[in-house]
């Protein structure tokens, strides 16, 4: 029976679920020193690591993993992943496509209509015994209204969708977009310029990369409306914090939602937490989070697995040029 290697959380929901066809391990130190050890030394003898957002996965995290067959990631994104050092050492990384799609997308709506709405002011005037504060929240109504994608892979074509359903015209911007695709949904393929210049609403979801790092900072948030609105559930490195928040602070945005942010947890006094009178949203990267997403990774997870014990290659791999790596012909083969 093959080792699945779990470094983050608890591993009790893994062992019932993957119990049956591999042995389950996890991480028992606490944060600290030891912890880092204990992963190191629990990966030289796994063969599956199973890999999420918490932990970084590097050319070092798996130096003498010699049992290592392949990673499966339980997210779509593969970020914290360095694909080329994980191609090189001949480990097929499988990420997982379908995950958190109606999820986030719903997310980011919610996220759209708080904000459109100033509901954390309201909120938070409510809890200061403000019941006036009714008359300081207004808002805006999103009929008619522009919503920009910056990004048109699954989870922006479903935003897109359910932006079309209450009367917002969408248009999107993606190097890669299909635009028969977007034009069949009524969605307007724009160049970066265009969607900073015509959206009232901008929602974020491209993938992080070197292309996209940092790309929301001051000169693009410059070519902005005034009073746009931004919204971000993908990477929180797309953004420039620091740039946020000063355009929050001379009234440029008219409002922020992010799920995420450059580093999570953020510190304790992170500029952006606690302007909600400002009308700021931070959410704890919780847009994924659904009880039908869970049971969608689950069953991914469980094929992907399942795959590498009979030692076939798992259905989803990103770095297909491993397929002719000598030692993953060797492992697999």
């Amino acid at each position: 029976m093959l080792t699945l290697f779990k470094p983050y959380g608890d591993i009790f929901a893994e062992e019932r679920r993957y119990g049956h066809i591999v042995n389950v391990v996890g991480v028992t130190e606490p944060e600290g020193p030891g912890r880092e050890a204990e992963i190191r030394k629990k990966i030289k003898t796994c063969d599956i690591l199973q890999a999420d957002v918490d932990i970084a996965v590097n050319r070092e995290l798996i130096e003498g993993a010699e049992n290592l067959r392949a990673i499966v990631c339980t997210s779509i994104g593969t970020d914290y992943v360095d694909i080329p050092e994980m191609t090189k050492a001949g480990i097929p990384v499988a990420n997982n496509p379908d995950f958190c799609i109606e999820a986030v997308a719903e997310f980011a709506m919610s996220l759209i209509f708080s904000i459109v709405r100033r509901v954390p002011k309201a909120v938070n005037g409510v809890a200061d015994n403000n019941w006036l504060v009714r008359y300081q929240s207004g808002g805006i109504e999103l009929k008619e209204k522009t919503l920009g994608l910056v990004g048109f892979g699954r989870i922006g074509r479903e935003v897109a969708r359910l932006a079309s359903g209450i009367g917002m015209k969408v248009i999107a911007f993606d190097k890669y977009i299909n635009t028969d695709l977007a034009a069949s949904m009524g969605v307007t393929s724009v160049e970066i310029e265009e969607l900073y210049a015509q959206a009232d609403v901008i929602s974020i979801h491209c993938p992080l990369t070197e292309e996209t790092k940092g790309m929301i900072d001051k000169t693009a948030l410059e070519k902005m409306k005034n009073g746009v609105y931004l919204i971000n559930v993908s990477r929180g490195g797309i953004i420039v914090e620091e740039d946020i928040t000063a355009f929050i602070k001379n009234g440029k945005l008219a409002g922020v939602a992010l799920d995420v942010l450059g580093t999570e947890p953020p510190a304790r006094f992170h500029p952006l937490i606690g302007l909600a009178d400002q009308n700021v949203i931070i959410t704890p990267h919780m847009a994924w989070n659904t009880h039908e997403a869970d049971e969608k990774a689950f069953l991914h997870t469980l094929e992907q697995i399942k795959a590498i014990s009979e030692g076939k290659v798992p259905s989803s791999v990103v770095n297909k040029e491993v397929l002719s790596n000598s030692r993953f012909l060797l492992t697999y083969f």
